[in-house]
């Protein structure tokens, strides 16, 4: 067993005492034999430059200490190469001609570079006890990594304490503290909302959520979802957004029932044009766009309410107080009147023109499906899942037709992707026609199966759909088969929307094997 408590600790000269190791396995060139080629190598492949920009910022760190090993009478850096190369920078920059200028710069800040002139070093009996040693460093598992989550918890701890966020600027200069308090203040922000549906409560406190939070780092830091909600930190740490509350809370539990659903994943969501990311940016959208509506006002503005008195408090001449508005506390009467002092609730005469009320905004017919809760899980086939999200962009308005073939094909692939999860070869029952199966075949099998097996509701959805008997024609899935091979068959938008909303429960159905 390795026991580093007996071997010496002694202090060197980081520039006459103790050399950088030619063998070390960091190093790009094979068996370095100049120092000064050493040195170079570490500032150009190992960014011992960021090294130097720490020490003079934060300080020399002692919590690791390094390790030399004699070999021909002198000191040789076996654990520590790196840090050995920067404090011999800072103490000469000229060692390193390419970074020279940036090393003074960084070492300028120092009190008193001398400081760091000698460095306290552990000394390996030989070289296999010190190969023991950097092997359980960086090879094994010694030092748990901080998650994403813990990382930003550490700097949320440090606002909640009180610190400002241009504290910790300062007080880590060599961290990305923005993001990781920004990160802290997301996570608290859907851990806040009051989800409707307990599962989804209920999974802001598993393993399995925290596990996520990479997944949902790649959504909120996207350009397009912070333009959509206006999440954006001051330099206090304070988080605002441009939506209210209660779109907030229609976002976030889109997500986390994505989340939740496994369908928002990293694997899912691996790039910002992902089909699923795009299916994603759109349903939100349209979140926004919806409490949008709801908000905006319904027309234009009503008159103005009387004041009291004739004319809010003014003296009136043999008129009567007036009855409407707010309240009036006329001066004197004229002959004949009475002072105004009403607060009544009707209106005062005005000559100014009455404002129409503008007529109600004409609702925008939608131009795509949604597919917002049909979202294909991680077994089902990339073919089909891409299929889904090229589906959810098209203008249907516009392209009626090409919806009507994309949700045919999509209707037949999800059915075999089903059965297929439930290790079943629709072929294999006999639904089949020279061996191929089709869309007919496809239905006919799940009738079966969910007669069998349920849910009972689906079976008059397959009916309709399989015959048309329950439906209209343009629904069924003998216009699903027209739209492929018959020349003359076509559909209009309205057709396309009523044959998905036909089939839109039996989707869901199919997405959750």
């Amino acid at each position: 067993m390795l026991d580093t408590s007996k071997w010496p600790t002694i202090e060197l000269d980081v520039l006459k005492e103790v050399h950088l190791d030619p063998k070390n396995v960091r190093l790009e060139i094979a068996d370095a034999k100049v120092e000064a080629d050493i040195i170079e190598d570490l500032f150009v492949n190992e960014d011992a430059l960021g090294l130097v920009e720490g020490i003079c910022k934060i300080g020399y760190l002692t919590h690791e200490t390094p390790v030399v090993l004699k070999r021909r009478g002198k000191y040789v850096m076996v654990e520590g190469n790196r840090r050995l190369a920067a404090l011999k920078a800072i103490q000469n920059p000229m060692l390193v001609p390419d970074f020279q200028a940036r090393i003074s710069a960084q070492a300028s800040v120092l009190p008193d570079r001398t400081a760091l002139s000698k460095v306290r070093v552990m000394v390996a009996p030989n070289q296999t006890e010190a190969d023991q040693l950097i092997a359980a460093i960086h090879t094994g598992n010694l030092r748990k990594a901080w998650s994403p989550s813990r990382q930003a918890a550490f700097f949320q701890a440090q606002i909640d304490s009180g610190r400002k966020l241009s504290d910790l600027l300062v007080r880590y200069p060599t961290i990305d503290v923005r993001k990781f308090v920004f990160r802290a203040h997301i996570i608290n922000l859907f851990k806040s909302v009051k989800y409707e549906d307990a599962e989804l409560q209920d999974f802001l406190a598993t393993k399995k959520w925290a596990r996520g939070l990479s997944t949902l780092a790649r959504i909120y830091e996207s350009k397009e979802f912070l333009a959509l909600t206006g999440l954006a930190m001051d330099t206090n740490g304070d988080i605002s957004k441009t939506i209210s509350d209660a779109t907030f809370k229609d976002i976030a539990t889109a997500i986390v029932r994505g989340m939740f659903e496994e369908n928002i994943n990293t694997r899912s969501l691996n790039s910002v044009s992902s089909p699923r990311y795009t299916q994603l940016m759109k349903e939100l959208r349209q979140i926004v766009a919806d409490a949008n509506d709801v908000a905006a006002p319904a027309g234009g503005t009503g008159p103005t309410a009387g004041s009291g008195g004739a004319s809010g408090g003014a003296t009136t001449t043999g008129a009567p107080g007036g009855t409407g508005g707010t309240t009036g506390t006329g001066g004197t009467a004229g002959p004949g009147g009475t002072t105004g002092t009403g607060s009544g609730t009707g209106s005062a005469p005005t000559n100014e023109p009455t404002t129409k009320k503008a007529p109600p905004a004409k609702k925008k017919k939608p131009r795509n499906l949604d597919l917002g809760q049909v979202k294909a899980p991680d077994s089902y086939p990339e073919a089909l899942k891409s299929l889904l999200g090229e589906l959810s962009e098209v203008d249907v308005q516009k392209f009626p037709n090409g919806t009507f073939l994309m949700t045919r094909a999509v209707l037949e692939k999800s059915i075999k992707a089903f059965a297929e999860a439930k290790s079943i070869d629709i072929k294999a029952t006999g639904n089949n026609q020279n061996g191929r199966v089709q869309l007919g075949h496809a239905l006919n099998w799940l009738l079966d199966y969910v007669k069998t097996n349920g849910p009972t509701y689906l079976i008059q959805v397959i009916e309709g759909v399989r015959t048309g008997k329950l439906v209209v024609y343009t629904n069924s899935g003998d216009s699903l088969n027209a739209i492929n091979h018959n020349h003359h068959f076509m559909v209009d938008a309205d057709q396309a929307f009523s044959m998905w909303a036909s089939i839109d429960s039996l989707m869901r159905h199919l997405m959750k094997p």
